[in-house]
């Protein structure tokens, strides 16, 4: 797996960000975020597919030539709105590193509830959304990973000191 820069992941959600695409930050870089120690190799985004946002994605990976992760030749992504709005999932690779951009995070179905809880958080002078903390430990739960379970029983403690730490 190429190593990638915290800088690059920062540019990646700078160019994410000015092309206003409507997204939350999930997965390994969302459990980074609230304090985990596990380390991760891409930036998992939730993200609804409609067409507007499939737009400003389009605008804001274009001139990093993304390419499809999943293919064996890597080929260039190059897709219309339309068709990217009919994706699902969609995993690239970036000149800024791996991108998987996800329309869906069992067993949290819905992206509207995920989007309004998710919380905000300064990253890099960047405002962006991130998974709750109680959403990420049931995702993380519901995988059948063993390093799933190791980043949710982490997680967990978090929240506990984080629960403890509020005055009552």
């Amino acid at each position: 797996m190429p190593v990638v820069s915290a800088n690059d992941y920062l540019r990646l959600l700078q160019a994410l960000t000015e092309a206003e695409v409507e997204f939350v930050i999930v997965g390994g870089t969302a459990a980074v975020l609230h304090g985990s120690a596990t380390a991760t190799y891409d930036l998992d985004v939730l993200m609804p597919f409609t067409p507007s946002n499939c737009e400003r994605l389009l605008r804001a990976v274009s001139p990093l030539h993304p390419r499809f992760a999943h293919t064996v030749d890597k080929r260039p992504m190059l897709l219309t709105t339309t068709e990217l709005s009919a994706f699902k999932n969609l995993y690239l690779l970036t000149d800024l590193g791996r991108l998987d951009v996800l329309g869906s995070l069992p067993p949290v179905e819905d992206t509207q509830e995920v989007l309004r809880n998710a919380q905000w958080m300064d990253v890099g002078g960047l405002r962006v959304r991130v998974l709750a903390l109680e959403h990420l430990i049931r995702v993380k739960a519901a995988m059948n990973r063993p390093k799933d379970k190791m980043v949710e029983a982490e997680l967990r403690a978090i929240a506990n000191v984080k629960d403890s730490a509020k005055p009552s």
